[in-house]
């Protein structure tokens, strides 16, 4: 599951792009497991650090817009959810919606061997959510996930692990 972004939250030529799900920066005095507020504060998902599996730790160092530079140390986790896109109510403004797509199809957008890919939208209106059935493009994909470390490629293929069945050394 990715999301996208409300327009005016980020100064990246496209606002529309569908990003990793859930991040934030920690405030002043928090612990890696009191950063899961950020996924009640986007999802509005009632979720503890028990829930998350650890997968990595990203640093990053790099201009993504003119006035847009991100030095950060990410900490990375996959959060399996048993819920239907329709259950997730997106509590916080700053997402305007979320896309849902099969983890092959979303592997395969990744490495560039698919251009698209079908996939379930929650968008965010003035009347609550709608919910339709689309199409993701790798042109809708954050051009340097893709390319610099393929975080998207990376986190999907540990997704796709996690979902077979494997628990230990999904770490990249």
């Amino acid at each position: 599951m990715l999301q996208k972004k409300a327009p005016g939250r980020y100064s990246f030529d496209r606002p529309d792009y569908a990003d990793i799900t859930v991040g934030g920066h920690y405030q002043a005095g928090e612990t890696i497991a009191d950063g899961i507020r950020e996924v009640h504060e986007e999802l509005g998902l009632p979720v503890s650090y028990p829930d998350l599996h650890p997968i990595g730790l990203r640093q990053t160092a790099v201009t993504l817009a003119p006035d847009y530079v991100e030095r950060e140390f990410q900490h990375w986790h996959l959060l399996p959810l048993d819920v239907d896109l329709d259950a997730i109510p997106l509590a916080d403004a700053e997402v305007s919606g979320l896309v849902d797509l099969d983890i092959d199809h979303a592997i395969a957008l990744a490495d560039g061997t698919r251009t698209d890919a079908p996939a379930r939208y929650a968008t965010r209106t003035d009347n609550g959510l709608d919910h339709l059935e689309g199409t993701l493009t790798r042109d809708d994909l954050v051009p340097n996930y893709l390319r610099t470390d393929q975080l998207y490629l990376r986190t999907f293929v540990a997704a796709r692990r996690y979902c077979a069945g494997e628990r230990e050394h999904l770490y990249w």
